[in-house]
């Protein structure tokens, strides 16, 4: 679609809102912005649009923003039922997502991940693989920068790899990645999609526009995954941690493989993998899978999956005070992430959870707390929810806090040398913080200010 001159809506004034507004503009279209919050809520976005011809319609969405529009960008989280986007549908108007809109002007390859956990993981280290393997590549998406921010930018002989979420994928028409891939699907997002199917509808819009040229990598160990199998046109290359296939990447005898026809090809050994835990192994799996469909040279792929130690905020590891451990997972962001970075640590736990209410199921979650858990800290406006949870379920060592900084007190006061303080929070942030990674970072603020407190006061004792 050419943009010049055309009347263009962006409902939401996020991150991607902002980056779409900026690419419109320069494309020479008449851009209004709209947005819930309050010009003092978006101080920083408006200062990035500053001297930029921009309408901004701020605290409310009135209808009158109907009037003469010919496009509608949705930033990912508005509410597809408000409203003014429920009016546009009557009106005709055409509502798309701000991954729809890069697709327009991109054209270079796309590689694109979603899945309910481990997408920025598995996105990142597939980033390292190609870079590592000499291909020129961008990394972008739902993973931090927008991807019409890079699409005008990377060339067609390039690859963009994308981060892709339910909500992005909701509003897509003609998105269409080169490869494909789903790394998993549980229950996550019922607050916004209402019911399970739509989540499940969104997720697996990625491959609707594929044809048989592209690839669909499907994790085989996963059902609902696996059943979306029958949907696609495209070439599909399943990954397996449990099963031996007759096509894909899988583990045998603990070597990471890849079997194509009758050729086996050996990767590397799964305990050599940089990034640990079984979830990771799926994610080292996948990435295999998508950089095979890609052609990267086999070297590449060993080396980077050896040297790659993961992301900031998914099982990242803060510091050691008194012999305690402390890990922040708040990219731990529904019960299921959570239940994982659980699953990944062999010491016992003071686990940090609560935040914003998805209204997910807790009751899986409190059961991975048995034989691993000593004590679980609560924050945020889930506490009382999975407080009453663990109740139910016999789990009885729950303590609740105010703030982040409290909970990293409480926990370490719970602790004894060889335990490991966990931040997992099995919930969103935007209760408390402005998303994951400020949470994320608080808590390494409160543990290093807690060891420095400590190391003060072993300074300051005298010693008879």
């Amino acid at each position: 679609m050419d943009v010049k001159g055309k009347r263009v809506l962006i409902v939401g004034l996020a991150r991607s809102g902002t980056a779409a507004c900026e690419e419109l503009v320069k494309l020479g279209a008449k851009v209004t912005v709209t947005d819930i919050k309050k010009e003092d809520e978006l101080k920083d976005a408006i200062k990035k649009l500053e001297g930029k011809d921009v309408k901004f319609v701020l605290g409310n969405h009135p209808l009158s923003l109907l009037e003469d529009v010919d496009l509608i960008v949705t930033s990912p989280g508005v509410p597809m039922d408000i409203e003014l986007l429920e009016k546009a549908r009557e009106k005709r108007v055409p509502i798309i997502s701000e991954l729809e809109l890069g697709f327009w002007f991109n054209k270079a390859p796309i590689i694109a991940v979603t899945g309910t956990n481990g997408k920025t993981t598995t996105t990142t280290l597939i980033g390292e693989i190609l870079k590592n393997d000499g291909k020129n590549i961008s990394v972008a998406g739902n993973i931090g920068i927008p991807f019409i921010q890079e699409a005008d930018r990377i060339g067609v002989k390039d690859y963009i790899v994308l981060e892709v979420s339910s909500f992005q994928l909701e509003n897509i028409i003609n998105f269409k990645p080169k490869i494909a891939v789903i790394l998993n699907i549980t229950e996550d997002h019922i607050n916004y999609h209402k019911t399970f199917e739509n989540y499940i509808k969104a997720k697996s819009r990625i491959f609707e526009n594929q044809t048989e040229e592209d690839y669909l990598i499907l994790n085989y160990d996963d059902p609902i995954v696996f059943s979306l199998s029958k949907f696609a046109r495209s070439k599909i290359v399943y990954f397996s941690r449990k099963t031996e296939l007759n096509q894909g990447v899988f583990v045998k005898n603990g070597v990471i493989v890849i079997k194509e026809h009758d050729k086996i090809l050996p990767i590397l050994k799964a305990k050599e993998v940089g990034i640990k835990g079984l979830h990771n192994l799926e994610n080292a799996l996948a990435s295999v899978a998508a950089c095979w469909a890609a052609g990267t040279n086999l070297n590449a792929m060993a080396e980077t999956l050896k040297d790659f130690k993961g992301v900031e905020h998914r099982l990242e590891y803060v510091d050691t005070v008194d012999g305690v451990k402390f890990i922040n997972d708040s990219k731990g962001t529904n019960p299921d992430a959570a239940i994982k970075a659980l699953e990944a640590i062999d010491d016992p736990i003071i686990l940090i959870a609560g935040g914003y209410d998805k209204n997910a199921d807790f009751k899986p979650f409190v059961r991975a707390f048995f034989g691993r858990v000593k004590k679980v800290i609560l924050i945020g406006q889930t506490a009382d929810k999975i407080e009453r949870t663990a109740k139910e379920e016999g789990f009885y060592q729950v303590e609740k806090a105010s703030s982040m900084q409290e909970a990293v007190i409480k926990a370490k006061n719970s602790a004894i040398a060889g335990d490991t303080v966990l931040l997992s929070p099995a919930c969103a942030s935007w209760d408390m913080f402005k998303n994951f990674e400020e949470r994320g970072k608080v808590f390494k603020e409160a543990v290093y200010s807690l060891k420095e407190k400590m190391v003060a006061s072993n300074k300051n004792m005298k010693i008879p």
